[in-house]
């Protein structure tokens, strides 16, 4: 305060002091004139002392004008010295006074500096700490995103949410930490990020294992669900009617008291059903939903956009292609126990299907991982180890219902493969084979029906006694005969059983056949012809085996004929399968075989009724050779008995009993074997007659035998056989009798005479038999001595005879 007013005295005195001095200043210039300064020069020095810079020029001008500029000049320039000493003097009296106001001014301003100097620092400290604090505010603010992202990235990390972390990863590496490198704390975070790739690399390798071990377990599932979808749509398992009808009467019952069907068939309650507990439900749920529903793809998303932001992305699929192929290889690897029973062919085939069905989702939505070309690989590899395996351990298989019901499940699961757009060329060609081989199966036990029914058959044709063994003999073979349905009962069939029941054979292996061929991809007349294909097959393995059957020498001559009675009529039978064949493939009636390149071959039984035939006329042959074993000829009997042999009675009554039963047989073929057992019979009379056993003969042995021979004639002109021509069957005895005429009675001369003409009467007689029997009349004449003891020109007659005979033979 003391010092505040001490300045403002000295400022009240200095300017009472200028006021003095400005007054006497201003006196000296108005009145102190030189005396040699004109008036005039003092008018200009007043004007430029007075007016504005403004009129400068003009007082210039006007001193110019006069033309004294040099009086002026030092007017003025004495008119400026007195200023100067009027100032130095005001000066002068002022600064006494100044100088202490200026030390008090000085030392006040002093005080104030330091003050001021000390405010001015703090003002400036604090200002450095202000902008410090703010560009530390600044570079936190950059920091803190760092610090948010790496808490962030550590986090998904525990979380195990490897593709949202790689993301925070990259936006920290580019985006953030470039910005903020000049920090030590950066380095540590880098170094500490820097394995963080290869963990996530790791981790999403382990997740897609998992992945892949949980597709592992749930892909036969899958395959069941997709196989049964299928079989379904093509309906190719059939659903049960009885079990549909019991689930339509469990299901119609009250819902207040609802029943169940048990095991054993009887009728039980069944607890409500809002009484289902939870579990029942969530299984519902479960197979409500698709294969697709049931698995969780994510995890081979993220792995695909980890490693595509990686830049692994072909590593990666070069590994998921890997293991997809060994996981392939041990899916396609059949079990050990696969013969087992059908279902472990299911369950193995439902596991391939299960792969190939994810796989087929997985390339759906990730194209770039799963490439048609590496599907297509892997379905190769599948289809190779399928086929191996159902040939190795399918390929023996000899259960006819077994490869029934495999053959319904490859093709259920060619049709499930193919609807994925997979080629199932091979698995049909797998089909086909064991078709053949099945087929060889069927025809096996067929062959073995066959020959149980040869065996067991009583062979005697069918008689049936009312209606309704008749209708069911028609509905076992179609036979017709003109006139049947009039006749009284009993009625008689004239094929035995064995026909109706292989014709039944024939027809359940036909539809065995067709069952297999059904849904191969073959056309029509494929399985038209394939059918009859294999039927002549079948009917050729009988014909062997009925050839194989009749060689057998047990087989009795009863057995002969109606064999081949039955084989006739098996013949006819290719037609009616024909017709059958027809029916079964949905040809219609007008459909025909013509149009087919194969046929039922009817003939095929052509060679075993050969060989039946040549064993019947064998047959006839030793039964007639058994009767005639037992003939005992008296060839010196005194005289004939008048009436035909026991024997020759025995062996025509037997001949016409057997001739008989051939009105069912063929006619050709019974008028065939009538002629050879005739033939036989005549052969083996004239061998008996010329036997060298029989050394002599004497007439009444040849008249005994004549009488034979005239039964043997007798039958042959009454054979019960119809078709032959008069006298025909008759003539097979004509040369015993010619021979018997001759010798009997002595007609030499006739013989010899008409030996070169061609309608001779003794024909049909040999020279060298007819010298034979000859020989036996003389030896006979030789023992009882009476024949030539009376003469010689008798024995001179026959030596000659004898002579001439047996030049002719020679």
């Amino acid at each position: 305060m003391n010092s505040t007013n001490s300045i403002s005295m000295a400022n009240e005195s200095t300017a009472s002091t200028n006021k003095e001095t400005v007054g006497s200043d201003s006196a000296s210039t108005s009145y102190n004139n030189y005396p040699e300064m004109s008036a005039e020069q003092e008018f200009f020095l007043y004007e430029l002392e007075t007016t504005d810079s403004g009129s400068i020029g003009l007082v210039l001008r006007a001193i110019y004008d006069t033309g004294d500029v040099h009086k002026f000049a030092r007017a003025l320039e004495r008119r400026i010295a007195h200023y100067d000493k009027s100032i130095l003097k005001v000066s002068t009296y002022y600064t006494r006074d100044i100088k202490g106001v200026t030390e008090t001014i000085d030392s006040n301003v002093q005080e104030m500096s330091a003050e001021l100097l000390k405010k001015s620092t703090e003002i400036v400290r604090y200002r450095k700490l202000q902008r410090n604090a703010n560009t530390a505010i600044d570079q936190i603010t950059m920091c803190l995103p760092i610090l948010e992202n790496y808490a962030k990235l550590q986090s998904l990390m525990k979380q195990k949410k490897y593709y949202q972390a790689l993301k925070v990863l990259e936006e920290l590496e580019h985006t953030y930490l470039s910005h903020i490198q000049k920090y030590r704390f950066t380095q540590s975070l880098a170094k500490s990020m820097a394995p963080i790739r290869d963990q996530i690399r790791e981790k999403s390798y382990s997740e897609l294992t998992d992945f892949l071990e949980s597709l592992q377990k749930i892909s036969r599932k899958i395959g069941e669900e997709v196989l049964k979808k299928t079989a379904e749509h093509h309906q190719i398992f059939k659903p049960d009617k009885n079990k549909d009808l019991k689930q339509k009467k469990s299901s119609s019952t009250p819902r207040d008291t609802e029943f169940e069907i048990s095991k054993d068939g009887s009728l039980m309650k069944k607890s409500p059903r809002n009484s289902e507990n939870s579990l029942e439900i969530h299984q519902r749920k479960e197979e409500s939903l698709s294969a697709q529903d049931k698995i969780d793809f994510a995890p081979i998303h993220r792995c695909c956009q980890i490693f595509n932001v990686l830049g692994d992305k072909e590593r990666f699929e070069v590994y998921y292609r890997n293991q997809r192929r060994e996981q392939s290889m041990v899916v396609n690897r059949p079990p050990v126990k696969l013969q087992e029973s059908i279902d472990t062919y299911v369950r193995y085939l439902q596991e391939i299907v299960g792969f190939f069905v994810v796989e087929d989702n997985i390339m759906q939505m990730q194209p770039g991982l799963v490439t048609a070309a590496h599907k297509d690989q892997l379905w190769e590899m599948a289809l190779q180890q399928i086929t191996h395996t159902m040939n190795s351990h399918f390929g023996n298989c000899l259960d006819v219902g077994m490869m029934l019901k495999m053959k319904k499940v490859i093709l259920l699961f060619a049709l499930t493969m193919k609807s994925y757009g997979y080629n199932i060329n091979s698995l049909y060609t797998l089909l086909q084979n064991f078709r053949d081989q099945y087929n060889e199966i069927l025809m096996r036990e067929y062959c073995a029906q066959f020959e149980t029914a040869l065996q067991n058959d009583n062979y005697t044709p069918i008689m049936v006694r009312n209606e309704e063994e008749y209708k069911a003999v028609m509905r076992d073979f179609p036979y017709y005969r003109r006139g049947q349905d009039q006749e009284e009962f009993p009625r008689r069939f004239p094929f035995s059983q064995f026909v109706p029941a292989v014709y039944k054979q024939a027809k359940s292996y036909l539809l065995g056949c067709l069952s297999f061929m059904e849904d191969l991809q073959l056309t029509q007349t494929e399985i038209d012809d394939t059918v009859r294909q294999y039927a002549n097959v079948l009917l050729a393995r009988w014909s062997g085996s009925l050839k194989g059957f009749v060689t057998n020498k047990s087989r009795s001559l009863i057995q002969l004929i109606q064999i081949t009675i039955n084989m006739a009529y098996l013949e006819r039978s290719c037609e009616f399968l024909e017709k059958y064949i027809t029916e079964l493939t949905n040809r219609g009636e007008g459909g025909g075989s013509s149009g087919h390149l194969v046929t039922l071959k009817g003939q095929i039984f052509q060679e075993a009724r050969s060989e039946i035939e040549q064993l019947i006329e064998q047959a006839l042959k030793d039964k007639v050779d058994a009767f005639l074993e037992l003939a005992n000829y008296d060839w010196e009997l005194p005289q004939a008995s008048g009436v035909a042999s026991d024997y020759i009675t025995d062996i025509i009554n037997f001949l016409t009993t057997t001739f008989t039963s051939f009105t069912n047989l063929p006619s050709v073929l019974a008028r065939s074997v009538c002629m050879q057992t005739c033939k036989h019979l005549a052969e083996r009379l004239h061998e008996m007659l010329l036997s060298p056993e029989a050394k002599s003969i004497n007439n009444g042995a040849l008249e005994q035998f004549s009488l034979d021979v005239m039964q043997c004639e007798m039958f042959t002109a009454q054979c019960p056989i119809e078709g032959f021509e008069n006298a025909t069957l008759t003539m097979t005895f004509a040369h015993l009798r010619q021979l018997l005429d001759l010798v009997m009675n002595a007609d030499w001369s006739t013989y010899l005479a008409e030996r070169s003409q061609e309608n001779r009467k003794y024909m049909r007689v040999r020279a060298t038999d007819a010298s034979t029997l000859l020989e036996k009349m003389i030896e006979f004449e030789k023992k009882t001595s009476g024949f030539f003891g009376r003469g010689g020109d008798r024995k001179k007659l026959y030596d000659t005879i004898l002579q001439q005979l047996k030049r002719l033979g020679n």
